[in-house]
């Protein structure tokens, strides 16, 4: 399943500062002595397909390949390579070669790393990738299809188009798009299919409390076109003294425009979404109002992570993770940083692709984060964005979007 996040450097989280000393306080940290405390990496070992005990020596190898792809890609000549993409398992990075004879300049540049580096013989260059994008996205607008989405994935050396393909105007769209060089790969939307729930947590401790705690993950509802419109909060941020939630631009359907914590009591009332960006990007703002409303620099579905920071997406093949009040949370892999989706009412979204994560419906701008793994805790995360999910009326299928921070 391909999933969507928006990719936004503007917002910064005021998190870390607030948390350094919290964080060391109540230190996870995982060993094979201490077994209890690596249960939080348990999502990340899954996507993994590893033990709880193996996730924080990997979590020091992702940031080590991170760090050197960061380095690599701008000596990438795009008329000679077609994009990089970290692959796991291997401990590599892959880097698309369509000149070979550039690969030796390269090794000599990146001695000191180049025994991570992988390359191997591709058909693509980046600067024909972006071309083909450019040229795939002009021709969606001529032939005004909806519902698709268009993503440069490096792991593919490849435009990669989803799309519903038994719609006449989509069947032409996809004959014209064919004979662009390289031909874009065309992929059905995901079908809907039934989620496993992940780590799903009870709402009814934090009801008991005095104040009543909003974290990453919570049930926030409003007002929908259909009854009672159930997201996800995404995270808390300060701005001029006073406190938002961040959440999706498409949660808030009808006015007045209120957001409520876990269901319609009046002080469970956060307050307005009172402004949304627009254009590019599906994010809201909701204005806390209510002094018995708590917000909290947490992500909390059954398990806890302490916000600690927040991270910048560069790289292809390395993990990320959501926390929705449906399933839960759960991981994927960034499969595409060069992305736009088309919504089902033509609002265009740039977007990272992320592949192999679970959601459903009411997971919509639910927390997107990295596992920090700081000397091996597992309950420290950097904030990434928010996770939107949506379904597309005519299709039955489902997207997500995410915004960065």
């Amino acid at each position: 399943m391909k999933n969507i996040y928006i990719y936004l450097k503007i917002l910064l989280i005021p998190f870390a500062f607030i948390l350094q000393n919290y964080s060391i306080i109540n230190a996870q940290i995982c060993s094979k002595t201490n077994p209890i405390n690596c249960l939080q990496f348990k999502p990340l070992a899954r996507l993994w397909n590893v033990s709880n005990e193996e996730v924080p020596k990997l979590l020091d190898l992702e940031k080590s390949l991170i760090s050197i792809d960061s380095k690599l890609q701008p000596l990438l000549n795009e008329l000679d390579f077609g994009g990089t993409y970290i692959d796991m398992k291997a401990g590599k990075i892959n880097v698309n070669t369509v000149n070979q004879s550039k690969v030796n300049e390269i090794r000599n540049k990146m001695k000191n790393d180049q025994d991570f580096l992988n390359f191997i013989a591709a058909n693509n260059t980046l600067s024909q990738l972006n071309s083909t994008f450019n040229q795939t996205f002009i021709l969606a607008q001529q032939f005004n299809i909806t519902n698709y989405e268009i993503s440069i994935e490096p792991e593919f050396n490849n435009i990669v188009i989803y799309l519903n393909m038994n719609d006449g105007k989509n069947k032409r769209f996809i004959e014209n798009v064919e004979t662009f060089n390289p031909s874009p790969i065309i992929k059905l939307l995901p079908n809907e299919e039934k989620e496993e729930i992940l780590f799903n947590s009870s709402i009814l401790v934090e009801k008991r409390n005095l104040n009543i705690l909003v974290n990453g993950g919570s049930r926030i509802v409003s007002l929908g076109h259909n009854g009672i419109k159930a997201c996800t909060a995404g995270f808390w941020m300060k701005k001029n003294n006073e406190d938002f939630i961040v959440t999706a631009r498409h949660c808030l359907e009808i006015f007045p425009p209120l957001f409520y914590v876990y269901s319609f009591q009046d002080d469970h009332l956060i307050g307005p979404m009172n402004s949304r960006l627009i254009g590019s990007y599906d994010m809201g703002f909701i204005k806390k109002t209510n002094t018995n409303i708590m917000l909290r620099p947490v992500i909390r579905r059954f398990l806890q992570f302490l916000i600690v920071g927040s991270s910048e997406i560069t790289s292809c093949g390395i993990h990320i993770c959501k926390a929705g009040q449906r399933t839960g949370i759960s991981c994927g892999f960034v499969s595409a940083i060069n992305s736009i989706y088309n919504f089902v009412d033509g609002v265009l979204i740039r977007a990272i692709v992320v592949a192999n994560m679970h959601g459903n419906y009411g997971d919509s701008s639910g927390s997107m984060f990295l596992y920090n793994g700081l000397n091996g805790q597992s309950n420290l995360a950097d904030a990434v964005g928010i996770f939107n999910r949506w379904r597309i009326r005519h299709t039955g299928n489902r997207y997500a979007n995410k915004h960065s921070f």
